[in-house]
């Protein structure tokens, strides 16, 4: 023990020694040796220690130094292996370390970097509000050109110590505000700074992907929303975000499934057969991420709804969305500007102290509910009743009739039915409470910027998870991304963004549409037994079986729903790289390019024993007796895979200056962009799947007698396809202003693609435009209380693609046929070389005012737009080889007129109200096409008018439904009556005279080629020619409360009564409280025709019943928020946060009958009302 104590007291000696010389080494420094600056030594390489050693063995030095400051085991490589002393310390030792030497000790330490006492200070000290007076907590304060900077406090005051210097310019940054920077001067009192809103900021810059323009130049017809209008509504999506915001923009949601994408029209449909979605510009470049489509079959509901690249924008990411809308704004996107561009802006870093944004939310989605007036249970009993009493034994569904049928076959007693049919009458279920669920939905995303004035950061992460209303329906989104924005010199700028999603689907992969069965299946069939075991449904599926006793299927919705999965893996990955060299002043060369790679994985699993398995069997189709015997029900598995890889090259060169200080302003730019999209498909089906071992297999066949298309059958087994499209482009534009008074622009493009035909391959587009801002005229300003009026114009061609026809021949092996012992391939697609683009000739006229303080803003446009080489089917002659072709022989004409008002009403110092309103009335119409008139289509009293939906008619809507107009029931024979206005070929009236004063005819008894021409036409569009949208926003102190409502009108929409009742064998389903008043016997006066057992002019022709008017007024989003006080968010450690309670999908006002208007009355996943709670927190 004493042994251990001396050593210690040695060591401590030994250390506290070292430190004294080592502290003494200041006042040495004064009188250090200089024979080390003489002498000569000769060491090798190695680790500092044995350096030191080679020294100290060819002289007299001692080393003292502190290991804790200096690692003497690190290696050095010498570069000169001889010199003085003071030439290997130095090399030894670098920059970090110094060294002094008295006598023969060399004494090391760590350099001392300190500021020089005479280096003065100054001390600023201020405060920040906003216009109301409002004190900002939280503000980024920063001197300019550094990064000394402090934050607002609580008080919005600040507190600045920095070197005093010549000249001080203060920054400041708040998120939603102006940037700011003034000048300092010195005073005794704190400066008071007013930061501005940033809305006035992005509404005075218009952003179109290429360039940004000062609104007061901007000749084109454009729509903007901003990141103010995003925040703390709910929103999941950027098609959300658009709904009802904008005039001229309709976008309607045609399934409520989430991830599902919504339909978007600008200014109406503009080509016939090809895409009518608008591009998409994300940051300047064009939307990357879409997949190819592929479909493995089914309903709506298994499909994947991960295709395309939008998806991976969650709108807390947004800045801005401009919408261009005619040719000066879109003409400079060319070829892909036909159907409107939307241009989307996300957050990037701005100057300023680093910032953290938290978002996080919580909702809630009710499930939906039948507005349908259906027969409850004793209504179908005793509907069931009559039906059986018309139509005796028939093979025909639903328990009642089937009952009343054994009981007439001696099956089962009289007495037995009737306990049954009792029981049954007890059950009253509700299949859509029994089917939908409440679900849930979680919000999250977290983002960090800031930056200095040479480097700038945004970086995000946001995670969505979004529960379906359906069962066994669940969407994810997981998104990441990366900005950087960096200044190398004053000459080159850098843009560095990195983003990556990820999201995932799972939806049922049942073939049954669970909307569909809530409407109309029994009310006296029920889900579950009073043990809680599943219950199979015996009136929908109520085939026998040929091959077994009982019932071909055991059939339970919810059994199925849940035990078959669809899932979808959607993974994207993009980089964009941008550098912008600042050449001369006002002249910018800018190099930028995307490269994208992304992938979906879909797969169906059908577990063994499931209705769906055995429904969708392979064996099924190739097995001789049909049915699929209960032991090969093993199961399915559908798989597919889609990926592409798409990238974008773009060169700009922009002239930008002012002359004669500002009176003059040109603005120019020349660029060429060249793009690539490669897509791939695989799809495979197994027709055997355990889902407990997650195995595939092949059925064995042995002893199977197989159909004789057998062979035929294997190409469903799987199949691949490959598309690629290139594309090539020049471009310019250029304007000029003087005074902001006059601005003329105009632009060309040439582009060029591979998917035309090469005498058609390249498309010269251009634009012209003009501004008059009569606002900055001298004259104008005895009208104080104009604050801006402008007159614009603009007329040029912009295009598009319709992917439908090729100018090359496409070789198809669809079947399995072999000519002399070759495999032949069975389809041939012939090319069309003379196809063209479409083309669209843009003219728009409008004008901005706002008056009063900017209180009134007023925006009207009119447009005219002729879209022509349209696709369409031209008829042939047959001695061709073929009947038709696709070619370039249509034209659609779109016109209308855009109202947005958007006003201040009242504004005090703790409360204002501010409203939105936008009107758009578009009318479409087929120009020029193949058929001039109705009467060129043949009817044919055989088949439905089913088919009239795809084809187009000069001088009718783009999308027009044609049939017959009902006329009601005979009274004697219960068959249809329709209206018909014609004459037969010797002039003399078609139909008889009616009460009314109208001529009818029997449709079943009398229908002819001749009659049906004469009693078709024209009933009505399908797309709303009226659309738009208004919102309000009331704020008082912290409180604020939003709503935000569209509207459409003029169109129709399919009825559910479409879907319902006509023939006996309806009796097996659920059907409308109307057909309870079918015509039965002689004299019965209703509107609803007698059933028969086969055709009925009533169940198959298209008649204007089975369509109800669309109208809608719906409210879309109410968002009520608080702003909590400053004292308690820094209290709490943070800037700011805010509350918010919003209710989307809140209530719907219309005549239609259906569940949702928005669907346009198709069996599609329903909207559902949710309620979400979400809190936001600045840090």
């Amino acid at each position: 023990m004493k042994k251990n104590g001396s050593v210690k007291f040695l060591r401590y000696m030994r250390n506290l020694f070292f430190l004294l010389l080592i502290s003494a080494s200041s006042v040495w420094a004064r009188d250090v040796y200089s024979q080390g600056a003489q002498e000569m030594f000769s060491v090798k390489s190695g680790t500092i220690e044995s350096i030191f050693k080679q020294i100290k063995k060819q002289s007299d030095y001692e080393f003292f130094y502190n290991t804790a400051i200096l690692d003497v085991k690190q290696n050095v490589m010498l570069t000169s292996t001889s010199g003085t002393l003071d030439e290997i310390l130095a090399q030894v030792l670098g920059k970090k370390y110094e060294y002094q030497v008295k006598d023969n000790y060399v004494l090391i330490s760590e350099k001392k970097v300190s500021t020089p006492d005479e280096v003065k200070k100054v001390t600023i000290k201020g405060v920040v509000k906003d216009k109301k007076g409002e004190l900002l907590p939280g503000v980024s304060v920063l001197l300019k050109g550094t990064v000394i900077g402090v934050a607002t406090d609580v008080k919005g005051e600040f507190t600045l110590v920095i070197p005093e210097q010549e000249k001080i310019m203060l920054m400041f940054t708040f998120i939603g505000m102006k940037t700011k920077t003034i000048e300092y001067k010195k005073q005794e009192k704190p400066i008071v700074v007013i930061l501005e809103d940033n809305v006035t900021e992005m509404d005075e810059v218009v952003v179109t992907g290429y360039q940004e323009i000062k609104k007061t130049r901007m000749t084109g017809s454009v729509e903007v929303v901003t990141s103010k209008d995003i925040a703390n509504k709910g929103y999941t999506s950027i098609e959300d975000v658009l709904k009802g915001q904008m005039a001229g923009v309709a976008v309607m949601n045609l399934s409520g499934r989430p991830g599902a994408q919504a339909t978007i029209r600008i200014r109406g449909i503009n080509s016939l057969t090809g895409d009518t979605d608008p591009i998409w510009i994300i940051d300047g470049m064009p939307l990357s991420g879409d997949v190819p489509e592929i479909s493995m079959g089914g309903t709506e509901f298994q499909e994947t709804v991960l295709t395309s690249g939008i998806g991976n924008i969650p709108p807390d990411d947004i800045e801005s969305i401009t919408v261009l809308k005619d040719a000066a704004a879109t003409a400079i996107y060319g070829s892909r500007a036909a159907n409107g561009v939307i241009v989307v802006t996300t957050k990037r870093g701005a100057v300023g102290r680093s910032y953290i944004n938290i978002q996080a939310s919580y909702g809630l989605s009710e499930a939906p509910g039948n507005r349908l007036k259906m027969m409850n249970t004793k209504e179908k009993i005793a509907f069931e009743r009559g039906i059986y009493e018309d139509f005796p034994g028939l093979n025909i569904g639903g328990r009642v009739y089937q009952l009343l049928k054994d009981v007439d076959n001696g099956k089962i007693s009289k007495v037995e039915a009737d306990a049954e049919i009792d029981r049954l009458s007890k059950i009253n279920t509700n299949w859509f409470d029994e089917i939908f669920r409440v679900a849930q939905t979680q919000n999250y995303s977290i983002s960090l910027s800031g930056g200095d004035e040479r480097t700038q950061y945004y970086g995000s992460l946001s995670y969505l998870s979004q529960e379906g209303v359906m069962p066994n329906n669940k969407y994810e989104s997981m998104g990441a991304s990366i900005k950087l924005t960096h200044d190398f010199n004053r000459f080159l700028r850098v843009h560095f963004d990195v983003r990556s999603t990820l999201r995932n689907d799972r939806s049922s992969a049942s073939p049954v549409n669970p909307l569909d069965y809530a409407t109309y299946a029994n009310p006296y069939e029920r889900p579950y037994d009073d043990n809680g075991n599943y219950v199979y449904d015996r009136s929908s599926y109520s085939t026998k079986s040929s091959i077994k006793d009982g019932y071909e299927y055991d059939f339970n919705i919810l059994e199925d729903l849940n035990n078959n999965t669809a899932k979808s893996r959607y993974l994207s990955n993009q980089v964009s790289l941008k550098l912008e060299f600042k050449i001369i002043e006002g002249l910018m060369l800018s190099s930028m390019g995307t490269f994208s790679n992304s992938n979906n994985h879909s797969m169906q699993e059908l577990v063994p024993g499931s209705f769906a398995s055995k429904y969708n069997s392979w064996l099924g189709g190739i097995y001789s007796e049909g049915e699929v015997p209960d032991e090969m029900n093993n199961g399915m598995m559908k798989e597919s895979t889609s990926r592409s890889q798409q990238w974008t090259i773009r060169n700009q060169l922009e002239f930008a200056r002012g002359f004669s200080d500002g009176d003059h302003y040109i603005n120019a730019y020349f660029g060429q962009e060249v793009s690539s999209s490669k897509g791939y498909g695989f799809t495979s089906m197994i027709p055997e799947w355990s889902d407990v071992y997650g195995v595939a297999t092949y059925p064995d066949l042995t002893g199977w007698t197989l159909k004789s298309a057998f062979k035929n059958s294997l190409s469903s087994l799987g199949s691949h396809s490959e598309t690629q499209d290139r594309s090539v482009s020049l471009f310019m534009t250029g304007s000029y202003s003087y005074k902001d008074r006059y601005v003329f622009q105009g632009s060309a493009r040439l582009d060029g693609v591979d998917i035309i035909g090469t005498k058609n391959r390249f498309s010269p587009l251009w634009n012209v435009s003009g501004k008059w801002n009569l606002h900055n005229e001298a004259f104008m300003s005895r009208f104080g209380f104009i604050n801006q009026l402008a007159f614009r114009v603009s007329y040029g061609f912009v295009g598009s693609i319709d992917r439908n026809a090729l100018p090359f021949s496409v070789l198809r092996k669809v079947d399995n046929f072999s000519y002399n012992g070759e495999k032949i391939m069975d389809r041939y697609d012939p090319s069309n070389p003379s196809i063209k683009w479409q083309r669209q000739e843009n003219r728009n006229i409008g004008f901005d005012a706002s008056l009063f303080n900017n209180r009134i803003n007023l925006v009207v446009n009119y447009y005219n737009n002729d879209t022509r080489n349209l696709l369409d089917n031209k008829k042939i002659a047959a001695s061709t080889g073929r009947l038709s072709v696709a070619a370039n022989v249509a034209s659609v004409n779109n016109r209308g007129w855009e109202i947005s008002l958007r006003t201040l009403n009242v504004r005090t110092n703790d409360f204002s109200w501010v409203t939105s309103v936008n009107f758009t009335k578009n009318k479409d119409k087929v120009t020029d096409t193949y058929y001039q008139e109705l009467s060129e289509i043949s009817a044919s009293t055989n088949s439905t008018f089913e088919s009239l939906y795809s084809l187009y008619i000069q001088g009718q809507p783009v999308k027009a439904y044609y049939g017959y107009k009902y006329a009601g029931v005979d009274p004697y024979t219960g068959n249809t009556l329709a209206y018909v206005d014609g004459f037969d070929d010797d002039g003399n009236r078609l139909g008889t005279l009616n009460a009314e004063g109208k001529y009818v005819y029997n449709m079943d008894n009398d229908l002819t080629t001749q009659l049906a021409n004469a009693s078709r036409g024209y009933l009505g569009r399908s797309d709303p020619p009226v659309t738009g949208g208004f919102t309000t926003q009331f704020n008082y102190k912290r409180f604020s409360l939003f709503a935000q409502f569209t509207y459409m009108t003029g169109h129709l929409a399919r009825s559910f009564q479409y879907y319902s009742g006509g023939t006996a064998y309806a009796a097996a389903k659920n059907v409308l409280k109307i057909e309870a008043n079918r015509w039965r016997k002689l004299g019965d006066q209703t509107d609803i025709p007698k059933y028969g057992t086969s055709r009925t002019e009533y169940l198959y022709q298209l008649f204007d019943f089975r369509f109800e008017k669309g109208d809608y007024l719906k409210c879309n989003n109410i968002s009520f928020g608080y702003n909590l006080e400053p004292e308690l968010c820094a209290k709490l450690r943070i800037t700011r946060a805010r509350l918010n309670f919003n209710m989307s999908n809140v209530f719907t006002l219309t005549k239609f009958r259906g569940i949702d208007p928005e669907t346009k009355g198709a069996f599609t996943y329903p909207s559902a009302r949710s309620y979400t709670v979400s809190l936001s927190i600045g840090i």
